[in-house]
C-alpha cells in the first residue's frame, strides 16, 4: 500500500511513518545518493539524486528539475527549478531501508522515496 505524509497528517495505512521529525539530518552524507519512489497524489514514478556537494536533481512524469539542498539545525530543505519548488526533506530510518519524504510548500505534492537507481546524470 502506498501512503504519504502531508501537513502533519497521515493518510490511511501509513502507520510505518511518523508524522513529524524523522532522523535529524546533520550531514549531507545521510541523504546523498540515488532515490526512487512515487510522487503523490498522482503516484507517478519519481527519481532523485542528491550529491555530496549538496546538489539535487529530480525527475517525475515529463518534469526534470535541479537545484540545491540546505542543511541547518538537523533539518534539510530543497529548492529546485524549473518550476520553482521548495520544501522539506525528512529522513526515516525505521524498518529495513531508509525512506525520504519530500514535502513541497508551494505545489500540492509529497514524494516518498527509497534508495534506488535514478538514472539521473
Amino acid at each position: 500500500m502506498r501512503c504519504w505524509w502531508r501537513r502533519s497528517r497521515f493518510w490511511p495505512g501509513c502507520a510505518s511513518l511518523k508524522p513529524a521529525g524523522g532522523t535529524p539530518i546533520t550531514d549531507i552524507s545521510l541523504i546523498a545518493g540515488e532515490w526512487a519512489g512515487t510522487i503523490n497524489p498522482s503516484y507517478q514514478p519519481c527519481y532523485l539524486k542528491i550529491t555530496a556537494d549538496q546538489k539535487i536533481a529530480a525527475a517525475w512524469g515529463v518534469n526534470y528539475a535541479w537545484g540545491t539542498v540546505t542543511i541547518r539545525d538537523g533539518q534539510a530543505t530543497y529548492e529546485v527549478q524549473p518550476p520553482l519548488l521548495e520544501g522539506t526533506i525528512r529522513l526515516y530510518l525505521d524498518g529495513a531501508r531508509p525512506t525520504l519524504i519530500l514535502h513541497d510548500q508551494w505545489a500540492a505534492f509529497d514524494a516518498q522515496l527509497h534508495p534506488g537507481a535514478s538514472g539521473l546524470p
